[in-house]
């Protein structure tokens, strides 16, 4: 009985704090996890993550500055602050780019419209860097591309709101 009650009471207990922070769950969509990012209660963005063959860990984020790619591994010794020119190729399309390091991890933004309509249809992406290629295949990179758009424009639209004050008028 005293086993029962503790059990009953530990689960009301319980309850409220699991329903006070719904975070949502990572997809897995092929190889590639969705998942949104948020900093305390506030969303900050969506990422679309997966490891290569090679150890290389490959990152799409998606913000409210726009797309960007990033690529680490731990066996890589970058000088801080530097870039690197590199040349990204997806399918027919090619895109020269300086990415920017940080310790082992390089980052670009994605901003060409017809470079990110190759990356959903190509079957690979090869940055080729000065000492080497590192191949990244996009299976399935279309639909996790698009649920990384879904996810941004779901959370991202997310407003705080006031119940207490009457929205202003919009012009």
């Amino acid at each position: 009985m005293r086993l029962a009650t503790l059990v009953f009471a530990s689960s009301v207990v319980a309850m409220p704090a699991m329903a006070q922070s719904p975070k949502e769950e990572a997809v897995a969509i092929g190889p590639w996890k969705v998942e949104a990012v948020s900093k305390g209660p506030k969303f900050e963005r969506c990422t679309m993550t997966r490891t290569t063959d090679d150890g290389v860990d490959v990152q799409f984020t998606r913000d409210a500055d726009g797309l960007d790619l990033s690529m680490s591994s731990p066996r890589w010794k970058l000088g801080r602050g530097k870039s690197y020119p590199v040349e990204l190729a997806a399918g027919s399309s090619t895109l020269q780019a300086e990415v920017a390091a940080t310790g082992n991890t390089v980052s670009l933004p994605i901003k060409d419209e017809r470079f990110l309509k190759s990356l959903k249809l190509a079957d690979g992406l090869d940055v080729k860097g000065e000492g080497a290629t590192i191949k990244v295949a996009l299976d399935k990179s279309a639909a996790g591309l698009d649920r990384l758009e879904a996810c941004y424009a779901k959370n991202g639209s997310a407003t705080e709101t006031n119940p207490f004050v009457a929205p202003k008028a919009k012009p």
